[in-house]
């Protein structure tokens, strides 16, 4: 899909921003069964998670970092809000790192992964993997889960709602879902933009369709029925760009930033980091935000 092809309009309802037009079927999926795992491999998309496909020391050290730190305060938070769950369904699972980090924990974990090629990959590590949509693995199995995860999905995919909707049905009813997704637009990110003289370099079609925060993400769980019980952000990567480190301009900045970022996490204990992550997301700022909510009661 061609740049000049597409608008970025904004909800009036619930503020998140989104392209438009929306890319139709045909246009996703050959995407992403054929350009995105590509893209990936090269590094050309995704740089943390095409690292992860690589053999190399740098992706022993991404999978470490994610172990320490995003992983393991997933599996945290979800078991501070309810019982620790047994069952884990991990919605746009990739090739199943985080499937991995949950079996290795003693959950039962199931992945659904829409790109044939990156479902294979994570089938070749012995994982239970579906490929296809969500809303096909509903329609196809009568299971529900304790702990549902959708790392990096609603922004890819053309009907945010529906897919949400979806994972509330297969959610038991004290169970507990993750939601992770970047937070586009916030004021450092727009700040860098302006500074630099920056293109929207988050703008990216058709892969990103969707571009939410944590208030227009929490905004649309709580209409669909889902009671939003923690907020968490991430670290917020604009501030190397306001500090004179062009990561957009240049990969190799990109690295070293990256780098700098996995260091300062692991240096924090948990719940030093955990603090400072859910106090960002009250101000807006991250680079990602992660919503952990439950279904909610009938009088809320």
């Amino acid at each position: 899909m061609d740049p000049e092809e597409y608008d970025v309009i904004i909800n009036d309802k619930y503020g998140y921003a989104r392209l438009d037009p929306i890319p139709d079927d045909e246009t996703l999926s050959e995407f992403y069964q054929s350009k995105y795992p590509e893209l990936l491999s090269e590094g050309e998309m995704a740089a943390d998670v095409s690292r992860l496909l690589q053999d190399t020391e740098n992706a022993i050290q991404e999978r470490e970092w994610r172990r320490s730190t995003w992983y393991t305060d997933c599996l945290s938070i979800a078991g501070d809000i309810d019982a620790e769950p047994e069952r884990v369904l991990d919605i746009g699972c990739g090739t199943g790192e985080f499937l991995s980090f949950a079996e290795e924990r003693g959950y039962d974990a199931v992945g659904v992964e829409p790109s044939k090629r990156l479902a294979e990959a994570a089938r070749e590590k012995d994982l239970k993997v579906y490929d296809g949509t969500v809303e096909a693995f509903s329609d196809e199995h009568d299971e529900r889960f304790d702990l549902i995860t959708l790392f990096n999905v609603l922004e890819h995919v053309p009907n945010p709602a529906e897919v949400l909707r979806t994972a509330r049905s297969l959610l038991i009813d004290e169970g507990v879902v993750v939601v992770k997704v970047p937070n586009d637009f916030n004021p450092l990110q727009v700040a860098a933009k302006e500074s630099l003289d920056l293109e929207q370099w988050w703008i990216t079609a058709p892969a990103h369709i969707y571009y939410f925060d944590n208030k227009s993400l929490g905004a649309l769980m709580e209409d669909l029925g889902f009671d939003v019980r923690e907020s968490m952000a991430d670290f917020p990567m604009s501030m190397f760009l306001l500090m004179g480190d062009n990561y957009v301009a240049d990969d190799e900045v990109g690295t070293a930033c990256h780098e700098r970022r996995i260091a300062f996490e692991r240096a924090l204990e948990s719940d030093v980091r955990r603090r400072l992550y859910t106090r960002l997301a009250d101000a807006g700022f991250g680079r990602n935000c992660t919503l952990f909510a439950t279904i909610a009661s009938p009088d809320t």
